[in-house]
Formats: structure tokens, C-alpha cells, sequence
């Protein structure tokens, strides 16, 4: 198994017990900054793999241009 994978994996063993800790609590803010913070680190490590090994992406990726 990856550490892609390993991490997935926690990411979402850390949101389940968020959503039960909602749930329990009834603070529906409860935890937010952390599966905000997870949501952000899931979404750049998906954008770094499919950037690093597009395959079937590749025809609808753009690339950008950086303006200094």
C-alpha cells in the first residue's frame, strides 16, 4: 500500500470521527479547520499526482502561465 493510500485512509478515519463527534455534540462546527485543513492536503496531493502522471487527463489539462 502507498502512503497516498495510508493517508487516505486516515484522512478519512479522522472525518468519521469528526462527523460522529457532530453528531454526539450537536455542534455541527465542531472540527471544521481540521476537515478543512484535510480537504485542503486531499486536494493538493491529488493535483500533484494527476499533474505528475496526467494519463487519460492530459488532453483536457492547461497548463498556466505565471505572471511575475
Amino acid at each position: 500500500m502507498s502512503s497516498v493510500e495510508d493517508r487516505t485512509r486516515l484522512y478519512g478515519a479522522i472525518l468519521s470521527l469528526i462527523e460522529q463527534a457532530r453528531t454526539d455534540t450537536g455542534d455541527e462546527t465542531l472540527g471544521s479547520e481540521v476537515e478543512e485543513a484535510i480537504l485542503d492536503t486531499q486536494f493538493r496531493e491529488l493535483e500533484s499526482e494527476i499533474l505528475e502522471n496526467p494519463g487519460a487527463f492530459e488532453p483536457w489539462l492547461v497548463r498556466r502561465r505565471h505572471i511575475n
